[in-house]
């Protein structure tokens, strides 16, 4: 069985239990994301046993993928799926690809070598402040012979920039027309494609600004899932279903007064990633702590914390072009700009959330948010007068940092924050 055919049978199992048993302290509209993501799994599989459709990897220009005709290819997020990987880095090894970077960015290239997960007929690549996310896709179209596009993004939103990545994704689309069979560019598409993404963009809106309630509407493992935006679905309108009803499931918690934790302590923000063969999560609930966002990418724009995205006009001053729009999604990832886009985004975040610490993951092998993280601890201890945990570890490698190891950081650092916010208070 493929890792696609456990992925279905597994979100099936999920859908089947909560219908069977709904847990009212659980957000019942993951029933609908479990089912978006079992019929993802199944429009990949078809796609990669029959070819009715170009499989196209999709982690940073999902509705343009939509646009191509084609069936988005979650690389990254697929890998962070596999929880433990270690046979994965084997065949890594044993193939001698490298080790030791980003794990979400390498355990993709061991599923596609190890026949578990398609490689894409197409393969995009972006280059932003990870090299790894540039460089592992163009390993999988390498390694399988498929045709590369590369993307060059910029390090600024000015309109020269976002002009300049506009006129790649215009070749983008001519190059994948000539030879990526199956590939039919419509722009009629890409439109209806942001028509979704932009409703679903509305809902995470009104989710951040009901996350600044306290106590917190949210538990920490849901403001740790990575969002999915619509147009990555085959179904993009039952995709931004799922945001309204997510929505609509926080207000009713927030009108309620409802809060996961019954006696809010602490509230943290958690940065970057974080280990996925544990629930970090729970052991930070029990002790009092809320977790009302993850800090990672491309979060601030997705819900609206800072910048606009998806028809906003005041960024540029006018409407943007459906490719200007693409463009635009792409400069506007945190991970694509300089250094102080990342902290100042992690700051604002974590202030706005009224946060009393940061939980920053450094995970092996990424450069761009680790090569920053001391400017994020120093200028939120001088700025915000808060303590930055500096969590080291492994997303899926669970030898690499035990959970016992990782659990006693923590609770060190809730005991320094708890003792720091009963000083404040006297």
């Amino acid at each position: 069985m493929t890792w696609l055919e456990q992925e279905i049978a597994r979100n099936q199992k999920r859908i089947d239990r909560i219908t069977a048993n709904p847990d009212s302290t659980k957000i019942k509209a993951n029933k609908l994301l479990y089912e978006l993501e079992r019929d993802l799994r199944i429009a990949q599989l078809d796609a990669w046993k029959t070819g009715n459709k170009p499989l196209i990897n999709s982690d940073h220009l999902p509705p343009l993928v939509y646009a191509l005709g084609g069936i988005g290819i979650d690389s990254m997020g697929a890998a962070d799926r596999t929880m433990l990987a270690t046979e994965y880095f084997n065949i890594l090894r044993s193939n001698n690809f490298p080790d030791d970077a980003c794990d979400r960015t390498i355990v993709i290239i061991a599923l596609c070598v190890s026949k578990n997960f398609p490689p894409p007929n197409f393969v995009i690549a972006t280059s932003f402040a990870c090299p790894m996310e540039c460089v592992s896709p163009k390993a999988i179209g390498e390694y399988f012979n498929m045709p590369v596009f590369h993307v060059d993004t910029t390090l600024e939103t000015s309109d020269d920039a976002l002009t300049y990545v506009a006129d790649q994704l215009g070749e983008l689309i001519e190059f994948a027309k000539a030879k990526v069979p199956g590939v039919d560019y419509s722009e009629e598409k890409l439109l209806y494609a942001f028509e979704q993404d932009t409703i679903a963009h509305e809902c995470a809106k009104q989710i951040h600004q009901l996350r600044r309630r306290v106590p917190c509407p949210l538990a920490g493992q849901d403001a740790f899932r990575l969002p999915r935006i619509p147009s990555m679905y085959p179904d993009p309108k039952k995709g931004a279903e799922y945001w309204k009803q997510f929505a609509e499931e926080m207000h009713e918690r927030a009108e309620k007064g409802y809060g996961v934790l019954e006696d809010e302590k602490l509230r943290f923000l958690w940065a970057v990633t974080g280990p996925f063969y544990f629930n970090p999560f729970d052991i930070l609930a029990k002790r009092g702590v809320a977790v009302p966002a993850l800090q990672f990418g491309v979060m601030s724009r997705w819900f609206g914390a800072e910048y606009g995205l998806f028809g906003d006009e005041k960024e540029y001053g006018r409407k943007l072009k459906p490719l200007e729009e693409l463009a635009r999604f792409l400069n506007g990832n945190t991970w694509a700009g300089l250094g102080n886009r990342w902290v100042d985004s992690t700051l604002n975040m974590a202030k706005d959330l009224k946060c009393d610490g940061i939980i920053y993951f450094l995970q092996l092998g990424c450069s761009a948010s680790g090569g920053v993280s001391r400017l994020v601890s120093e200028r939120a201890e001088r700025e915000l007068g808060i303590p930055t945990l500096m969590l080291e570890g492994r997303q899926l490698d669970p030898f690499y940092k035990s959970q016992q190891a990782s659990e006693e950081e923590m609770n060190a650092f809730i005991d320094l924050c708890l003792n720091k916010k009963k000083s404040k208070s006297k």
